[in-house]
């Protein structure tokens, strides 16, 4: 009863809050829901609790492409592909459902659970696409809030440990099976979310809205600062390992691209100084050390990324439908109709195992038309925010060959494509202000006027 509740209070709240607030405050109760869904569905383990975050979801969308005050502003030929890239990559995945008969695809409900990662947030990026820079102040600022809480869970489960927030059972399973954290087989912290790779990669994702608002809000600098440290620590306690390898990539890539002041990077410096004198007095946080034993990362990433997707292509050239790879998170009252899942570390393994050699070719061919060029430099912009944030998802998707899950992680996977629609929005034309006609002087002669 409670998991119905919750469905449809996210569903209700998100539409009215996007509705009469705007995107920005809807963006951010839709984060609320997402932040709290791993926690909340451990809590109230009825089923209905699993489909929370898409209420949610189906309630921005509902609001945000009805309402009439939306943004008017022209959207320009980058904007008119991206709309087209979406209804593609989203008509395709349905294409596989009448294709599903002649392949030896999954129950028809548990390919309807598919559909999640395969089309429900792919409109995200056409609302990051029209986001003005209001909305993503406001924005900015939940992220800030839901930051702060999380990492304040994050350390109650240190002092406290796991079972006080989350209670045993199947929707917390994957957290307790994850107890590998030094010598004594700690667990990993999830805060509260539905696991600790969820906890540290929705901090990564949001590192970009909090470097952005440094620079619009002078006043709440110094919280700002607090944010971002937080979430950075966030990351080294949650113990998840591949976070700290993006957050390293990331880090070089902004410094390939950017021309970063004096003053920035004695911030950053100050910054690494700060968290790095934290991690180095607990061992729990330095999990991500292991990753010296080269021979097993060079193993690692080489049967992710050779093997499973040369084996997925040849032997599966029209997939095998919706939810037949690892990644998908089937709710528990549906397992019995699952069949096995292929276990694939390397999520393009897993779109062609679902969708095929032809989903996997356009989701190449959209990321390339994507990521190949920077966001433009204009003045007033926060240049070094945005190339932050495209840094950012380069980097989550460069590495989605070593991983799974990318665009199933709630509510980071939200925030991912959020950020790729926006970078399509930064090459939006500029609008050039309107100039009023100048009246001519009187006693002029007409050919002078002319």
């Amino acid at each position: 009863m409670m998991g119905l509740l919750l469905t449809v209070l996210a569903l209700v709240s998100t539409y009215g809050v996007t509705r009469y607030k705007g995107a920005g405050h809807g963006l951010g109760v839709l984060l609320l829901f997402g932040y709290f869904y791993g926690i909340l569905r451990a809590r109230f383990p009825d089923g209905l609790s699993h489909f929370m975050f898409d209420a949610g979801v189906f309630g921005l969308y509902l609001a945000y492409f009805t309402r009439r005050s939306r943004s008017k502003a022209p959207m320009g030929r980058e904007g008119q592909a991206l709309r087209l890239w979406v209804k593609v990559l989203m008509v395709w995945p349905l294409c596989t459902l009448v294709l599903s008969p002649l392949l030896d695809a999954q129950h028809i409900l548990i390919q309807f659970v598919g559909l999640r990662m395969a089309i429900l947030l792919l409109p995200l990026m056409l609302i990051g696409l029209r986001l003005e820079a209001g909305e993503l102040d406001v924005l900015g600022t939940w992220v800030l809030g839901l930051n702060a809480v999380a990492f304040g869970f994050a350390l109650l489960e240190l002092a406290l440990g796991i079972e006080p927030f989350f209670p045993r059972n199947a929707s917390s399973f994957i957290i307790y099976i994850s107890q590998d954290v030094g010598e004594e087989g700690l667990p990993r912290i999830p805060a509260i979310f539905n696991s600790a790779h969820a906890y540290a990669g929705t901090m990564l994702m949001s590192m970009p809205l909090l470097v952005r608002r440094l620079g619009r809000s002078r006043s709440g600098r110094l919280l700002t600062f607090a944010a971002l440290g937080m979430s950075l620590l966030g990351i080294f306690i949650s113990a998840a390992r591949s976070p700290v390898v993006q957050l390293g990539a990331i880090v070089l890539l902004l410094l390939l691209v950017s021309r970063l002041s004096a003053k920035l990077l004695a911030a950053m410096a100050a910054m690494t100084l700060v968290v790095g004198a934290v991690i180095a007095t607990n061992p729990r946080f330095q999990r991500f050390l292991t990753l010296d034993d080269t021979s097993y990362v060079t193993e690692r990433v080489s049967a992710s990324v050779n093997t499973s997707l040369l084996e997925v292509i040849t032997n599966y050239p029209l997939g095998s439908g919706l939810g037949s790879a690892a990644g998908t998170s089937i709710p528990f009252f549906l397992t019995d109709l699952a069949k096995p899942q292929y276990g694939l570390e390397n999520e393009f393994a897993r779109v062609a195992m679902e969708q095929g050699l032809i989903g996997f070719v356009l989701w190449l061919g959209f990321l390339a038309w994507l990521l190949l060029r920077l966001p433009p430099r204009r003045r007033k912009e926060q240049v070094v925010a945005n190339r932050l944030m495209w840094a950012t998802v380069v980097v989550m998707w460069m590495t989605a060959f070593i991983g799974t899950g990318l665009l199933a992680s709630v509510p980071g996977s939200a925030l991912l494509l959020l950020w790729m629609g926006c970078l399509i929005g930064m090459r939006r034309p500029v609008p050039v202000p309107a100039t009023a006609p100048v009246a001519p002087l009187p006693g002029l002669p007409e050919a002078v006027r002319r």
